[in-house]
């Protein structure tokens, strides 16, 4: 398959996944709209696996970590300011604490994965 082939592909398996998940949900079937990005994932693997054409190289994995990188950076900023600024709002929008406390409670949980794959990839890589 060529590479342009593959694209085509990928977005008409995205859009017919896209409507499938949103009409399952405004059906309220969760497990039908869990199968469907199930099987689409699978789809999409298979198909890229019969790609001929070189489809990645060290130039665009430096680019993905890198933008991989800033966007978790940049969501992380975001909502530990967003949490602390609720916190420190508490007392005259109490209703807020604890949209406060789950925002900065993730942004501790994104921190530790981080830090532990970070520690994991340096050990088997370096």
């Amino acid at each position: 398959m060529e590479k342009k082939t593959y694209r085509y592909s990928r977005m008409i398996i995205s859009t017919v996944v896209a409507v499938l998940v949103a009409v399952s949900v405004l059906l309220g079937n969760l497990l039908l709209a869990f199968i469907t990005l199930l099987l689409g994932f699978l789809v999409s693997y298979f198909i890229k696996k019969n790609v001929y054409e070189i489809t990645e190289d060290e130039r665009t994995a430096l680019v993905a970590n890198k933008a991989s990188r800033m966007a978790m950076l940049f969501f992380l900023t975001i909502i530990t300011v967003l949490g602390v600024g609720l916190l420190t709002l508490k007392g005259s929008f109490p209703e807020f604490t604890q949209a406060g406390f789950t925002l900065a409670d993730s942004a501790c949980l994104l921190l530790l994965l981080y830090s532990g794959f970070y520690i994991y990839y340096n050990k088997k890589h370096g």
